[in-house]
């Protein structure tokens, strides 16, 4: 691995349409945590364009883009989709963003969905028509489940390098779990003084982050932050995850984290 690709934001598109609306949230993030922008697309047999062609095309991207950027930009291909788990593990990626679109490979949810269940770093779905919008509100849904505690790293992050106001959203479960994530989390933020609002649901864990996917243009919230889920069940595989519900009803891009067995004993 060249050190020209560490520790980049890599934004995941296709090659026939230029990504403005992942690049404009890429660049946020790019100054935000003075981290470079790197283009990253892939070779399949549903990709009709040859290595060359694309290289020709992102060199064309650079150049249009790097008068705006701090730092410089980069781009790479990938030989396959396969590839990509260890290029983004060797590459110490940052955060991730891909912009869906019409083209072949890039607009079907749930490929790449299996494709980032074993990343580490948060990874991000935009669409085309996503307006530019300043990194301000984050919209925090917070379930039952432990894992979620983890949202709490990511919010404090958004919130102490961009200044974003969190709106934390825990369920309206009977039980308290929900309730006691969300004391964890705003401990996290008490931390670094960061300023959070709540948000009364009206869902239960199984059901709060699509709601909160559903309320954010009333809430006015610029991103909204979930969790993958766990492992696929046999309904996730007929319907599809709820992390595919989310994005495909998402007007904002979708920030997603997956569970680490690793920090907590994932069990009820």
């Amino acid at each position: 691995m060249q050190n020209n690709f560490l520790e980049h934001i890599f934004v995941f598109t296709s090659h026939e349409e230029y990504p403005a609306s992942a690049v404009a949230l890429a660049q946020q993030f790019s100054r935000g945590y003075e981290k470079p922008l790197c283009f990253v697309s892939f070779l399949d047999k549903k990709i009709k364009a040859s290595k060359s062609e694309i290289e020709a095309i992102h060199r064309q991207w650079l150049n249009e883009l790097a008068p705006q950027c701090e730092l410089p930009p980069a781009s790479h291909i990938l030989d396959s989709r396969v590839d990509f788990q260890a290029f983004m593990e060797r590459a110490e990626a940052s955060i991730v963003i891909f912009q869906l679109s019409e083209n072949a490979g890039y607009n079907k949810v749930m490929p790449l969905l299996k494709m980032c269940r074993e990343l580490r770093v948060p990874y991000i779905f935009s669409k085309p028509y996503f307006e530019p919008a300043e990194l301000q509100k984050i919209l925090v849904p917070v379930s039952f489940l432990v894992e979620d505690r983890e949202k709490g790293v990511f919010a404090n992050s958004l919130g102490r390098w961009f200044g974003a106001e969190l709106l934390l959203m825990p369920a309206k479960d009977y039980g308290t779990k929900a309730r006691q994530n969300t004391h964890a989390i705003c401990s996290l933020l008490d931390k670094y003084n960061l300023s959070y609002k709540f948000i009364e649901a009206m869902k239960d864990s199984f059901k709060v982050e699509l709601e909160a996917i559903r309320r954010t243009g009333e809430l006015g919230a610029d991103l909204t932050l979930i969790s993958a889920s766990r492992e696929y069940g046999l309904d996730d595989i007929v319907f599809g995850p709820k992390e595919l519900a989310c994005i495909n009803e998402a007007s904002v891009p979708v920030m997603l984290i997956n569970p680490r067995a690793d920090l907590y004993v994932l069990c009820g």
